[in-house]
C-alpha cells in the first residue's frame, strides 16, 4: 500500500532528522504530512534561506525531537543544513522507479491500488506505452482489484475492532468507499457489512458526543460546517452542497478532478438521513430540536441567511442558490449552492450500486461539478463541497407511511406520535432510535441493515437510516 511505501522509503522507523525534497508535489497525490505527524514529527516548511537559518539556529540545532523539513521548489539549501538532516527525495519516480512519472500522477487516487500491484513490477516500464499495459493489464485487472479488496477488507475488519473516537470511524467509512468503489468498478459485491455492524455500536454510545467536538479544520457533524468554512471572514465562502453525495459517489466523480487539488475529511449527517433534517440543519446551524419545522424544507433558505447573518455577513453578502450554473452576485461573501443531480440519481436509480458507479461516472465526465468549482474559485471564493447525508443499497420489504409528514423521499425510517401503532412490518424490520438532537415528542425507528420501505423486493438506493454509507459524508476543501 502506498503509506507502507512512503513510510520505507522515507525510512520513518529509523531517523529523526529528515530534509524531504518535495519538488513534484506529492503532497498533491498522498497526505504524507499526516504520516508523519501520526510518528512524532514536527513538520516545518523550508520556504525562506534567511527565516530557516534563524530557525535552524535559534532551535532546532540544539533541539530534540523528529523534526521533518519539506522543501517543495528549487530554493538554496545549505550545505551544513543538508548534513544536518538525512535527505531523501520524495516523488512518484522515487516510490515507482519502474514506471513512467507523469502516467502515474493521472491516477493520484489510485496509488494505493498501484503501490499493492507494484510488488509484481520487477522489470523496467518507464515508457509511456508500458505504463499504460501495466496498469490495464495488471493494475486494473480483475484478479488485482479483487486481491486487493480482500486485503484492504482484512485492514477494516481490524480498524473496525480498536476504533474508539469518531475520526476512527471517518478513516474506517473511507477505506469502506474505497473497497466498494473497486468492488462495482469489476462488479463483485465486497463482503464488508460487518462494519455497519460495528458502527452501530459507535452511534449508540458516541453520536451523542460529536456536538462537543471542535475542529477548525472540518466540522465533526454537519451541524458546525457553516462554522469552520466562515472563520476567516476576510475570505469569501462557497459550500457546494451535493443533496445525497455518499463517499463511494465522491470515490466516482473526484477521479475527474483533473488539475482540482483537494483535501479529503469526512462529517457526521444528522439521524435519520434524510434531507429535510439534515441538510437543514447543515444549513442553518442549528440542530433539528431547534428548528421550527424540521421535517420540511420549507424555510431553509430563510434559516440559511439568519445563520449567514449570526456569523456577521449582512443579508446582501449572503446567497442561496442552485444548480451547476448559478449566479453569483458580486456583493456576496457566503453562498451556499444546492445541486440535487445526486439525489435525483440515487431515487431513480436500478441498478443498485453498480448503476450508481456508472452515473456517477456519467456525471463527473460531464465537466459540471468542475466547471462550477472552477466558477467560484474564479470569483474568489474559498470553495468547499459536502453532503447532507449518503446512500446504500437496499431491498423494498414493502411499504410503510410514516405518521408524521416528513418532506422525504426517504424510505428507511418513519416518525411517529408517541400514541402511534407499530404494527408488525414496522417491529420485524426496524429499530428505535434514541432521537440524539431531535424533538423528543417523536418517536424515530430506523430500517434495519439492506432494507427498506419500498416496494417488496425492489431493489433500490436510499437513504435515512443508520450506516456508514448514510451517515459519514465528504468534507472537501478545494486548494487554490
Amino acid at each position: 500500500m502506498i503509506k507502507e511505501r512512503v513510510e520505507k522509503l522515507l525510512a520513518l522507523g529509523c531517523e529523526n532528522k529528515l530534509l524531504i525534497f518535495d519538488k513534484s508535489g506529492f503532497t498533491n497525490s498522498f497526505d504524507y504530512f499526516a504520516v508523519l505527524h501520526e510518528y512524532g514529527y514536527t513538520v516545518y516548511e523550508y520556504s525562506n534561506v534567511e527565516q530557516f537559518r534563524v530557525l535552524y539556529e535559534e532551535s532546532l540545532k540544539r533541539g530534540a525531537g523528529k523534526i521533518a523539513v519539506i522543501v517543495r521548489s528549487d530554493i538554496y539549501v545549505p550545505y551544513d543544513i543538508r548534513s544536518f538532516f538525512r535527505t531523501v527525495n520524495l516523488s512518484l519516480a522515487d516510490l515507482f522507479p519502474n514506471l513512467h512519472e507523469e502516467i502515474i500522477a493521472k491516477h493520484a487516487r489510485d496509488l494505493d491500488l498501484i503501490s499493492f500491484a507494484y510488488d509484481n513490477c520487477y522489470s523496467d516500464m518507464t515508457s509511456l506505452s508500458q505504463t499504460e499495459a501495466f496498469l490495464r493489464d495488471t493494475v486494473f485487472s480483475k484478479a488485482t482489484i479483487e486481491h486487493f479488496c480482500q486485503a484492504k477488507t482484512d485492514l477494516l475488519r481490524s480498524m473496525c475492532e480498536t476504533a474508539s473516537i469518531y475520526t476512527d470511524w471517518t478513516a474506517i467509512a473511507k477505506t469502506k468507499a474505497v473497497i466498494d468503489y473497486y468492488a462495482a468498478m469489476k462488479n463483485f459485491r465486497a463482503a464488508v457489512s460487518f462494519a455497519d455492524e460495528a458502527f452501530l455500536r459507535f452511534i449508540a454510545d458516541g453520536y451523542c458526543k460529536l456536538s462537543t467536538q471542535v475542529n477548525s479544520s472540518y466540522p465533526a457533524i454537519v451541524t458546525r460546517t457553516l462554522g469552520v468554512i466562515s472563520a476567516n471572514k476576510k475570505e469569501k465562502a462557497a459550500l457546494i452542497v451535493m443533496d445525497g453525495m455518499s463517499l463511494f459517489d465522491f470515490e466516482v466523480i473526484s477521479r475527474y478532478f483533473d488539475g482540482i487539488k483537494f483535501e479529503y475529511d469526512c462529517s457526521f449527517a444528522l439521524i435519520p438521513t434524510t434531507t429535510s433534517i439534515s441538510r437543514q440543519s447543515l444549513l442553518s446551524g442549528k440542530f433539528p430540536i431547534e428548528l421550527v419545522k424540521p421535517f420540511s424544507l420549507a424555510n431553509e433558505e430563510k434559516e440559511f441567511i439568519a445563520a449567514g447573518e449570526n456569523l456577521g455577513y449582512s443579508t446582501n453578502q449572503i446567497q442561496y442558490v442552485r444548480g451547476f450554473s448559478p449566479e453569483i452576485s458580486h456583493f456576496t461573501k457566503l453562498a451556499a449552492v444546492i445541486v440535487n443531480d445526486v439525489d435525483d440519481i440515487v431515487h431513480g436509480q436500478k441498478q443498485s450500486r453498480i448503476g450508481m458507479f456508472n452515473d456517477m461516472n456519467v456525471l463527473g465526465r460531464s465537466g459540471k461539478l468542475q466547471e462550477l468549482i472552477s466558477q467560484l474559485a474564479s470569483l474568489g471564493f474559498s470553495v468547499y463541497i459536502t453532503a447532507d447525508h449518503g446512500n446504500t443499497p437496499c431491498v423494498g420489504v414493502d411499504g410503510f407511511r410514516s405518521g408524521v409528514e416528513v418532506e422525504t423521499r426517504s424510505m428507511r425510517m418513519a416518525v411517529l406520535k408517541d400514541f402511534a401503532d407499530i404494527n408488525a412490518l414496522l417491529a420485524q424490520n426496524t429499530s428505535e432510535y434514541k432521537g440524539y438532537y431531535l424533538d423528543k415528542n417523536f418517536r424515530y425507528f430506523i430500517c434495519n441493515r439492506g432494507v427498506s420501505f419500498d416496494s417488496k423486493g425492489e431493489q433500490v438506493m436510499t437513504h435515512g437510516s443508520i450506516s456508514l454509507d448514510e451517515v459519514i459524508v465528504p468534507f472537501i476543501k478545494i486548494r487554490r
